[in-house]
């Protein structure tokens, strides 16, 4: 059995959040970008609802982060910083 090693260039996840990785996809197939809204939305499931993990929260902004234009990288980071400091 041939196991595929994973290259330099995948960042390792703990534990990615699929419906929100899967909206982040579905807002890129439609607008070329991520919607304000799952910034939103996935910040505050993190820090004032806790229904999401921090750790888990950061894991899925990245695994999103190829999602994101260049033009809405500040807001990308400005959420991630949100959510590490929560």
């Amino acid at each position: 059995m041939k196991i595929n090693a994973i290259g330099n260039n995948q960042p390792a996840f703990q534990k990615v959040n699929q419906k929100y990785l899967k909206e982040a996809e579905n807002w890129y197939k439609r607008r070329g970008n991520i919607d304000s809204s799952w910034y939103e939305s996935l910040r505050d499931d993190v820090t004032l609802f806790k229904d999401i993990s921090k750790q888990d929260g950061i894991d899925t902004m990245n695994a999103a982060r190829k999602y994101v234009t260049e033009g809405s990288k500040k807001a990308f980071n400005h959420i991630m910083e949100c959510i590490k400091r929560a």
